[in-house]
């Protein structure tokens, strides 16, 4: 079976304690959707325990910084860091973006010291007002042939084994054109096909509400999926 990375960057809404006092005003917000994936973690850690392998997930909320941004995108820092020093946007920006890609390329390094490709997982979940019609969506390069096949064949196990009110589609739009993430950063320090990398999004309706599937059904679906897909 060819091995897994998996990463969840939006797993929580944590203001580390030196700023929790200038963002007491941003409390709701922090909390709410916008600062974090809910259940993003629960489901990225469900598939870190069933395929035995490391996660490797942010501790901050994304509204002072967006890990899954790289720098040169405008909206890697959020709208919470305009009260931050720039020493201290600094800090953040090591501790935080610079320690999980770093953490992410050497966990690559090593599984393709290994084997010949390697598939990277980062979980996500998204608020349904925005897509009322979608329960899931996989996102990759349809340029990248291997990593394109990888998807679809996943999305076609998860369709199977899904009951039919579960709606999952391919590349929904969740972000404006040429917005790039992490995951695009790292395709390009791999040869073609060797690193593969696919963002799922889920909706948080799922993990909140148990409809119209029960969140425990639901992850123990898609892990299975997933086993399905990569034999």
């Amino acid at each position: 079976m060819i091995p897994f990375i998996f990463s969840c960057e939006h797993a929580t809404c944590a203001v580390p304690e030196a700023f929790k006092e200038a963002l007491r005003g941003d409390a709701e917000s922090i909390t709410s959707s916008r600062g974090w994936d809910l259940g993003a973690l629960n489901l990225a850690q469900a598939f870190a325990m069933k395929f035995r392998t490391p996660l490797t997930h942010c501790e901050i909320t994304r509204l002072l910084i967006d890990c899954y941004l790289p720098e040169t995108n405008p909206e890697h820092w959020g709208f919470c860091s305009k009260k931050l020093l720039p020493g201290q946007k600094e800090k953040l920006h090591e501790r935080q973006y610079l320690t999980h890609i770093n953490t992410l390329r050497q966990r690559v390094t090593t599984e393709l010291a290994r084997h010949p490709a390697v598939v990277h997982i980062s979980f996500h979940t998204f608020d349904p007002a925005e897509k009322p019609g979608l329960h899931v969506s996989l996102l990759f390069s349809e340029g990248k042939v291997g990593e394109s096949q990888f998807a679809l064949d996943w999305l076609k196990q998860i369709k199977a084994i899904m009951p039919g009110e579960i709606v999952v589609k391919p590349n929904e739009k969740f972000y404006p054109k040429q917005h790039r993430t992490i995951l695009d950063v790292l395709r390009d320090e791999w040869l073609f096909d060797t690193y593969m990398a696919v963002e799922i999004q889920v909706s948080n309706r799922l993990f909140l509400e148990g409809s119209p599937m029960r969140w425990d059904k639901f992850k123990a679906a898609l892990q299975e999926s997933l086993k399905k897909a990569a034999e």
